[in-house]
């Protein structure tokens, strides 16, 4: 059963919900609606590249290339040591054709047996609002009850001298050009130190890049609201660690691709194969004609309220073009969330406790409430990961994970961690925490052993004052 169609074949039906966009955010929506028993349309306009950031250069093609980079590295530094010798050798064109197969086959999923079975149908163009109830693609206007606007986000370029003859050069490439690369550039400097900086520093390093990370702010991760994730991801793991020379506290004033150089805010010149640009994304709102049919815009994003819906009732939004948080997590929730709502429904999004995970080398992941030790009013403590016996035997004895507890009521209300597993983890501690757990019933607890899970339960018992891991203080 075929999903695409025409234009003309969308004019000729009465649509429950038209979504414009095929990412995380519009496929989740679709299918939802789908369930709920909506007549539902996507909207795609890159034939070539559909499923949008995280499937295509975000989430899925960076687990991919980071699973294969961290074998390789263990393959080279450690495991010979341990009685594996091989002679690893990197093939940069099956590595990323392997990467592309993981694309495709996600994609093909969806669009010959996700979509087909709930009978969604999907037009391929550039979609621009009519009115508040018909989008116009081509000379096509589709009638819609409602719409769901989910166009992503592309990466922001900083405005730095030289950039964008940079770009056009291929000096300078974006977070998203990264993933079309032929070759791993023997140095790389990349601009910004969040998530996307960090994964990619961490990925280039381990595939054998001599990488700088320039960040303008004092640390690695300056929106994680704990400053010791960022403080130790800097100093104890890219420095001294893995030896990544990271510049905090600097920007770029310069780029110079006639002779590859970059020059810094501290007057330095860096002579670099590539620059990365990674400082973030911005919503994808152009040629949409929001501003025609009166969608609220603010600071280039769409406005929603939780609800995921606009200024306009029948008119929804989701995904990073929202500006919030721009996590496929949350795109997720907020496709989903929208659907029901267009359906009849009255769900909400809760964006008060969303997980924050940087899949660096140890994994970065942080969720609640942040407190120093001297807080009067919470119960602050930090475990070693160095007593996991899983991360002794796998060779991740490094970081430490964080429990915040309310004082009087003794309940968890914070999480943050650095080391193996993290992104897995704050999952678990996000339940914790939405179900009001307390320190207390960590004993009543049994876990399997050996795991990395247990880290969870050891720091809860170190703040309960129950851990049996560590000596006497």
């Amino acid at each position: 059963m075929s999903v695409e169609i025409t234009g003309k074949e969308a004019e000729s039906t009465r649509w429950d919900l038209v979504i414009i966009g095929l990412g995380t955010a519009g496929a989740d929506a679709a299918v939802r609606a789908a369930q709920l028993g909506l007549k539902v349309l996507i909207i795609e306009k890159n034939r070539d590249r559909p499923g949008g950031t995280c499937v295509n250069v975000g989430c899925v093609p960076t687990k991919k290339l980071i699973y294969i980079a961290d074998h390789y590295h263990e393959l080279s530094k450690y495991l010979p040591s341990e009685g594996l010798i091989v002679d690893t050798k990197l093939n940069t064109k099956a590595m990323f054709k392997a990467k592309d197969q993981l694309i495709n086959q996600i994609i093909a999923w969806y669009m010959f047996r996700v979509f087909p079975s709930w009978g969604i149908k999907i037009l391929f163009g550039e979609a621009r609002l009519a009115s508040s109830s018909s989008v116009k693609v081509g000379d096509s206007v589709i009638e819609a009850k409602n719409i769901l606007i989910a166009t992503g986000s592309k990466p922001k370029i900083p405005a730095i001298k030289g950039i964008e003859r940079g770009l056009e050069r291929g000096f300078v490439i974006t977070s998203d050009d990264f993933f079309s690369l032929d070759s791993i550039p023997e140095s790389i400097l990349i601009v910004g130190g969040g998530a996307i900086g960090v994964e990619l520093g961490t990925l280039l390093h381990k595939l054998g890049s001599k990488v700088i990370i320039v960040e303008i702010m004092n640390r690695l991760l300056p929106t994680f609201t704990d400053p010791e994730l960022g403080d130790y991801l800097t100093n104890r793991i890219m420095r001294e660690m893995y030896g990544i020379d990271v510049r905090v506290n600097t920007s770029i004033t310069e780029v110079d691709p006639d002779n590859k150089l970059v020059r810094l805010s501290s007057g330095e010149t860096v002579k670099v194969d590539k620059v990365l640009i990674a400082v973030g994304r911005v919503p994808n709102t152009e040629g949409l004609n929001l501003e025609g049919v009166g969608v609220e815009v603010r600071n280039g994003a769409i406005v929603v309220d939780d609800h995921a819906r606009t200024n306009i009732p029948n008119i929804y939004a989701a995904g990073d073009v929202t500006g919030k948080y721009m996590l496929a997590s949350v795109a997720k929730v907020q496709g989903i969330i929208a659907a029901e709502n267009a359906a009849g429904l009255n769900s909400r999004i809760d964006y008060d406790l969303i997980p924050m995970v940087v899949f660096s080398d140890p994994e970065v992941a942080s969720v609640g409430a942040v407190a120093s030790k001297d807080d009067p009013r919470y119960i602050v403590t930090k475990m070693p990961n160095a007593i996991n016996y899983r991360a002794i035997a796998y060779n991740k004895p490094y970081g430490w994970t964080k429990i915040v507890a309310d004082k009087v009521s003794r309940r968890i209300v914070g999480f943050h961690m650095i080391g193996p597993w993290a992104s897995e983890i704050v999952n678990m501690a996000a339940i914790a925490i939405r179900k009001g757990l307390t320190l207390d019933e960590v004993k009543e607890w049994v876990f399997s052993h050996p795991v990395f899970t247990e880290l969870f339960i050891d720091a809860m018992e170190l703040a309960e004052g129950s851990n049996v891991y560590l000596p006497k203080r």
